[in-house]
């Protein structure tokens, strides 16, 4: 229960508002915690591999116009959030987007793929071109090559996009109030706000145990995956 005025310490530890989120709120529950992992899991595989591809393209590859993509990536990635969501919330409307999973995970996907490409191209600047030439002077081909030399020593770089894509799908807000309507389809991030006015006052006992519960998973795989985040960082980071 709340107490007025607040303290620091309390007088005493119970569970009740934990139970109470997930079970007797209307606006929270087990749901909402379950679509921010299906949208953060969804951006976290789509962006690996679309920047995997991408990176290595840009890293191993000479073409016209190499160095202007990475920029027009950057400087379409600098338009602030909110300038573009009315052009989104139209074309998602006529595309048959808005209100779904795969909409999201796509345009979540969008604002990971110029900060996760730069980290990849960077960390297969790092891996010498010459153990996939001798790759191919045994018979691999270009595709073998990047499947079983290059992918595996890169796994610290796809992890750090990895885990950077989640943390952002999992925390993201505005996009998911703007182009979802289903309290179904809502993540943990929307119920939060809803659960903040959910009886016309603020229960500050129920919004600390829900912002407790979120920051888990977060805190999880940072604590999981800390090397691989920072050993991919600095190698992308640095060439």
């Amino acid at each position: 229960p709340e107490a007025y005025p607040p303290t620091f310490i309390p007088r005493s530890i119970t569970l009740e508002n934990f139970v109470y989120i997930f079970t007797k709120s209307r606006n929270f529950g087990v749901m909402p915690f379950l679509n921010s992992f299906i949208y953060a899991s969804g951006t976290a595989l789509l962006t690996v591999g679309i920047c995997s591809l991408s990176g290595y393209a840009l890293s191993r590859y000479r073409f016209p116009g190499r160095r202007w993509i990475g920029v027009a990536m950057f400087l379409l990635n600098m338009l602030p959030a909110l300038s573009k969501l009315i052009a989104l919330y139209i074309m998602y409307s006529r595309l048959g987007l808005y209100d779904t999973r795969i909409g999201l995970i796509l345009l979540y996907t969008a604002g990971q793929v110029a900060f996760g490409t730069w980290v990849m191209k960077g960390y297969f600047d790092s891996i010498p071109l010459d153990l996939e030439e001798a790759a191919r002077v045994d018979g691999a081909s270009p595709w073998q090559c990047l499947l079983y030399v290059t992918l595996p020593l890169s796994l610290p770089g796809m992890g750090a996009v990895a885990v950077n894509a989640f943390s952002s799908g999992w925390d993201e807000f505005m996009l998911a109030l703007t182009l979802t309507q289903s309290k179904e389809l809502r993540p943990y991030t929307v119920a939060l706000s809803a659960l903040v006015g959910e009886y016309g006052r603020v229960a500050w006992h129920h919004v600390s145990a829900a912002g407790v519960v979120s920051l888990l998973p977060i805190v999880l795989l940072f604590v999981i995956f800390q090397r691989a985040f920072v050993a991919g960082l600095s190698a992308g980071g640095t060439k």
